[in-house]
């Protein structure tokens, strides 16, 4: 079997989503996704990749992943280069699957557990607002039997002065959504804070002793993470469990901060990581250090179903995320063949071959994609 073909398709309502489905001489197709700044990425696809990919075997998806890897190690890959890989890379495990008759997670080694407990990313519903309405927010949540939310109230304070400062009274608006949920739910709603690495160390230090009285999930991304010094001294001076992070790419920038020990929980993104090969490897060796992992997963509708896979299978696994309004939108959109299920807070195992799932019929009879065929 050769790889005869790499197409890859955006959607006009979702320019920041890119599907790369790889087709073989025998006609099994496997599809792919990454998402943010489409554009380099698919550029690099059609251009660059297409002659590490064409006539090769798409189940040798070591040596492709090492082939796209130390093309762009040369110039630079923490981009649109390792989103693209990671599409790639998701498109054959998709292809290894359906050749096989195997989900991916049995070729991972056998799935450890029949569905995935969720947090709910909390954005983007209409009516609810955590910063408005928080208990409201969080009692809708609980309804759906979804006991854990991440929310991100300091964000709106970041910017006048580039994260570098916090006063206290901002730091106490910050917080009241936060306390307003626990009051009323007290544990029965976990809550985890994303501080999008806005926040200078002094800053996110305020925030972190704040915030600690309420028993968090945990805190996300307090700082930028090129500086593990400073993650490490943010872990010194906060006490509260931190989970680090969709901005870490391959195991390579994950090995430094799990040796400093700074992380409680590890969360790569598959779609940006380096796709199926790297998320594995990731989870691997977070569980070395006794990490458990906790997949970013707020972006395309198949980021749910390669999450799904290699959480099934990690040992470590802890919690997966997801967005109530992205898989609205998603299953509402029929983008995927068949809908991404969240039952009683848990996210149903994809089902088949592969990953299980793929871009439906309908959707790709749709005139007005960008579609583009490399052969």
């Amino acid at each position: 079997m050769k790889i005869a073909a790499v197409e890859t398709i955006q959607a006009p309502e979702h320019p920041n989503q890119l599907w790369v489905r790889i087709h073989t001489d025998e006609g099994l197709i496997g599809t792919g996704e990454t998402y943010l700044h489409a554009e380099p990425a698919r550029a690099l696809i059609e251009k660059t990749f297409k002659e590490y990919l064409i006539g090769q075997d798409p189940l040798a998806i070591g040596a492709i992943w090492k082939a796209l890897f130390d093309r762009c190690n040369f110039f630079g890959w923490a981009g649109a280069e390792i989103r693209a890989m990671s599409a790639i890379d998701i498109a054959l495990w998709d292809i290894l699957g359906q050749s096989c008759g195997k989900p991916v997670y049995a070729l991972l080694g056998g799935k450890q557990r029949n569905s995935l407990p969720v947090y709910n990313t909390s954005g983007g519903e209409p009516g609810l607002d955590f910063n408005v309405n928080p208990v409201d927010y969080a009692a809708s949540l609980l309804e759906d039997g979804i006991t854990a939310m991440k929310v991100w109230p300091f964000d709106r304070f970041a910017p006048p002065r580039s994260g570098g400062f916090i006063t206290p009274e901002d730091v106490k608006t910050g917080a009241a959504p936060i306390a307003a949920i626990k009051k009323a739910f007290g544990d029965r709603m976990d809550v985890a804070l994303e501080l999008h690495s806005f926040w200078k160390l002094p800053a996110a230090c305020r925030i972190g002793q704040e915030v600690s009285q309420y028993n968090l999930m945990w805190i996300e991304d307090m700082i930028q993470v090129d500086n593990m010094e400073a993650l490490a001294e943010f872990a010194r001076i906060v006490d509260a469990p931190l989970a680090i992070s969709e901005r870490l790419l391959t195991r390579y920038q994950f090995l430094p901060m799990l040796k400093l020990g700074i992380a409680h929980y590890a969360n790569p993104d598959i779609q940006w990581c380096g796709g199926i090969s790297e998320a594995w490897k990731i989870a691997s060796l977070a569980d070395t250090f006794q990490i458990p992992v906790a997949f970013h997963n707020y972006g395309g509708p198949l980021l749910n179903v390669a999450s799904a896979h290699v959480a099934a299978a990690a040992p470590n696994f802890a919690i997966l995320e997801t967005g109530r309004n992205l898989i609205r939108l998603w299953n509402g959109g029929e983008v995927l063949q068949n809908p991404i299920v969240v039952e009683k807070g848990h996210l149903k195992l994809p089902e088949g071959p592969g990953l299980g799932n793929r871009l439906s019929d309908s959707f790709l009879k749709r005139g007005d994609l960008s579609r583009t065929l490399v052969k």
